[in-house]
């Protein structure tokens, strides 16, 4: 089944356009007119009907809130789609509303998790043409988020880049015009929610919300103030009633630091691997950081103990890769070894 497909067959102008597929968020860039869309990737749908109630925001709204004919649907998992018709409505539904009257789309550029497989590739290249999108070209995550992070791609300097996003965290050493190395790893912001969620349940007998838990998340993962307290609410366990109680910021620090080691360890894991040459050139352009995660202060701050190299957090880290592909979008053909075409075999 096909959704809007109002590209087809068309000589009006066109828009290029960027897409962040993200596990937790997802970002549309139009050429020349800025980000359009900036959504949850959430999608409510009636399961009597089998028809979508709400997409984005107002989807991610009532998590936790819903009446028994509707299911939130995260369609993504770890980077890549677990639910392919959902996505697809998804996607054509925040295509339709940058429609305009003269337009089509001419190219869309989408990110990848740099793991992902020839089978996942196709996926995202058809999901997204269901969608009502005409030409079609991917780019890996970590590439973009290297371009986004103001990298020169063609200096022959190594730099790396980790991109910590809701999914997958993705490590990459960029030089001489793309990958050296990279690594994809299913560690990152949903599963430090489920640290949340569990340190909460165990400390404080407290069973808490997703939502709550990721709430509590970004408002105490940058915070200089380890002592800052929050109140925090849910269903206290063996009793099953309501309660409130306050935590402070430095508890979550403690919640999430197994899974920052094990990012930290995937880290010199993938350095391991590097030429001597690339090596020396991280000891003196150090560290990039983006995405959603890359504010979580103790990251930076054990990055730098443990491997005594400068750790850079890019300016709008969450934005770091719809900004390099506007980047790419901009200057086609000088990216153009870079992006997978939709000609290659997937």
């Amino acid at each position: 089944m096909k959704f809007f497909n109002f590209f087809k067959f068309s000589t009006k102008p066109t828009r290029d356009i960027a897409i962040d597929l993200g596990t937790a968020n997802t970002v549309v860039y139009v050429k020349d007119e800025g980000i359009l869309i900036n959504e949850p990737t959430y999608v409510a749908i009636n399961v009597k009907t089998d028809e979508v109630e709400h997409i984005g925001e107002k989807a991610k709204e009532i998590m936790g809130r819903t009446a028994k004919h509707t299911q939130i649907i995260r369609p993504l998992k770890n980077g890549v789609i677990s639910d392919y018709e959902v996505t697809e409505k998804m996607l054509a539904e925040f295509l339709k509303r940058i429609r305009k009257d003269k337009f089509q789309s001419s190219r869309v550029i989408i990110c990848v998790p740099s793991g992902v497989t020839q089978v996942e590739r196709r996926a995202v290249v058809e999901v997204v043409k269901e969608a009502g999108a005409k030409e079609v070209y991917l780019i890996e995550e970590p590439i973009a988020a290297a371009i986004g992070a103001g990298i020169d791609l063609f200096e022959p300097k190594g730099h790396l880049i980790v991109d910590i996003g809701g999914g997958t965290t993705e490590i990459a050493f960029i030089v001489s015009g793309g990958a050296a190395s990279s690594r994809s790893v299913k560690i990152a912001g949903d599963h430090l929610n489920e640290d949340i969620i569990e340190y909460v349940k165990e400390k404080h007998n407290l069973l808490i919300g997703e939502r709550t838990a990721e709430e509590l998340k970004v408002n105490t993962i940058s915070l200089k103030d380890k002592n800052t307290e929050f109140e925090i609410r849910g269903r206290e366990l063996g009793k099953g009633l309501p309660k409130s109680i306050k935590i402070v910021a430095s508890e979550i620090d403690g919640a999430i630091d197994k899974n920052i080691d094990l990012i930290i360890d995937e880290i010199k894991l993938t350095m391991e691997g590097i030429e001597p040459e690339i090596a020396a050139d991280i000891f003196e352009t150090g560290i990039y950081i983006s995405g959603g995660g890359a504010g979580i202060r103790i990251l930076k701050e054990k990055i730098e103990e443990e491997l005594k190299l400068q750790v850079t957090v890019c300016d709008e880290a969450i934005h770091a890769v719809v900004r390099g592909i506007a980047k790419v979008l901009d200057d086609f053909d000088s990216y153009k070894n870079i992006i997978i075409s939709p000609t290659n075999e997937y």
